[in-house]
Order: C-alpha cells, then sequence, then structure tokens
C-alpha cells in the first residue's frame, strides 16, 4: 500500500492543488470570517492510501470520487476568488 492525496476543486480530482496564488489562502478562522463567504472558494484535500499497483491516469472521475469517499484524512482549503477585484482563482 501507498498513501496518496488527491485534490477536489468543484467537480474535478486532480493529483496536483491547483494553482492559486499562495496571499489568497485564508489561514485562520478570523480571515475567514471577515470576508463574505461567497468570495470565496474550496480545495478539499484527501490523504487516500492506495495499492501499490495504482495509477491515477487509468482512473474515471467516478472511480476517483468514489475513493476520495474512503478517505480517513480531509482538509479543507479555502481561498479568496476576488481581492480589490483583481486577483481570481
Amino acid at each position: 500500500m501507498k498513501t496518496i492525496n488527491l485534490y477536489k476543486f468543484k467537480d474535478s480530482i486532480s493529483q496536483k492543488m491547483p494553482l492559486v496564488r499562495e496571499k489568497s489562502l485564508l489561514s485562520s478562522l478570523n480571515e475567514l470570517m471577515t470576508i463574505d463567504l461567497i468570495n470565496t472558494e474550496i480545495i478539499t484535500e484527501y490523504t487516500i492510501d492506495v495499492p501499490n499497483d495504482f495509477n491515477f491516469e487509468y482512473c474515471s472521475n467516478e472511480e476517483l470520487l468514489k475513493l476520495c469517499k474512503t478517505s480517513q484524512n480531509i482538509t479543507d482549503h479555502h481561498f479568496v476568488t476576488t481581492l480589490n477585484d483583481y486577483d481570481v482563482i
């Protein structure tokens, strides 16, 4: 068995965190509360144990979603989608 991380953004699953600007990351609850929730996006990180012969490229999006549901470790990353009308994911 090996451990992998998968990232879900909207309805897509990837092996790498989608490209977002580091300054858009909300690192505390206070930051999240000061910004209107409509202006945030969530990227969910799943840590999953898979067989050694697991190959991401051969899995459909549906299979990956099912695999994510089995994760014991889930982390939500919150990002600001607009800052001063210029910064967008």
